[in-house]
C-alpha cells in the first residue's frame, strides 16, 4: 500500500513547485517580507500561502472540475482584485519605507505574524490561477494511484513542498537583511516595493484583458 502512495506523494511534491516556485508578487513580498521584518515573520506569511495552497488543492480534488467553469467565466474580476490588492501593499510599504529615517529602519521589524499569516492567507486565496491549477491537477490524482489514501498523501505533499519553497524564499530574504547595513535594507526594500506595485498593476492589466463571463 505504501508504494501505491509513492505515485501520488511525488505527483504532489512536483505540484506543490510547480504552483510555488514561478517568482511573483507573492515571491517578491515573502523575499521583501524576510529582508525587512526578519524569519519567524517572513515564515508565518509562508504558512499563509501553503496553508492557501492545501486548501484549494484538498477543494479541488475533491470537487473535481465542479468550480471549473465558475472561476474560468471570472478569473478577470479576481484578477483584477488580487493585482489591486497587491498593488496598495506595495504602494503601501514604499510609503512607509520613504517615511522612514535610516535611523528607524530597524524599527520596521515590528510586524506581527498572526496579521502577515492573514495577508498572505487573503492574497493567495484571491489568485484565481492558484485554484485553476489545482483544478487542471486534480483529476489526474486519480489515475496517480490506486490507494484510497491517495488524495490526501497528494495534498499533503503539495502542503509540504509549497511550504518548504516559501520558507526558503524567507530564509532568503532574511539571511540577505541580516547581512546588509541599514541604508541597503532601506533602498532594496524601496525597490522590492516597487517591483510589488509594477506586479500588481500587470496583475490588473491580465484581469481587464479578460471580462467577466467569457
Amino acid at each position: 500500500m505504501t508504494e501505491s502512495l509513492w505515485p501520488a506523494v511525488l505527483a504532489g511534491m512536483a505540484a506543490g513547485l510547480g504552483v510555488a516556485m514561478p517568482l511573483g508578487a507573492i515571491g517578491a513580498l515573502l523575499l521583501r517580507m524576510g529582508l525587512t521584518n526578519g524569519f519567524w515573520v517572513a515564515g508565518a506569511g509562508a504558512a499563509g500561502v501553503a496553508t492557501t495552497d492545501v486548501v484549494y488543492c484538498a477543494v479541488a480534488t475533491l470537487t473535481g472540475g465542479l468550480f471549473a467553469d465558475f472561476v474560468q467565466a471570472y478569473q478577470g474580476v479576481f484578477l483584477v482584485a488580487s493585482g489591486a490588492l497587491v498593488l496598495v501593499i506595495g504602494v503601501w510599504q514604499l510609503a512607509r519605507t520613504l517615511r522612514r529615517s535610516q535611523a528607524t529602519v530597524i524599527g520596521v521589524r515590528r510586524a506581527s505574524a498572526i496579521v502577515t499569516f492573514a495577508r498572505f492567507v487573503a492574497l493567495t486565496a484571491i489568485n484565481p490561477l492558484t485554484l485553476m491549477y489545482f483544478i487542471a491537477l486534480g483529476a489526474a490524482v486519480s489515475t496517480a494511484t490506486s490507494s484510497p489514501a491517495g488524495p490526501i498523501a497528494f495534498v499533503l505533499a503539495v502542503g509540504l513542498s509549497s511550504f518548504a519553497w516559501q520558507l526558503l524564499l524567507a530564509g532568503i530574504g532574511a539571511f540577505c537583511g541580516r547581512l546588509m547595513s541599514a541604508t541597503a535594507t532601506r533602498v532594496i526594500g524601496i525597490a522590492a516595493s516597487v517591483v510589488i506595485a509594477t506586479l500588481g498593476i500587470m496583475v490588473i492589466v491580465s484581469g481587464l484583458a479578460r471580462p467577466a463571463g467569457k
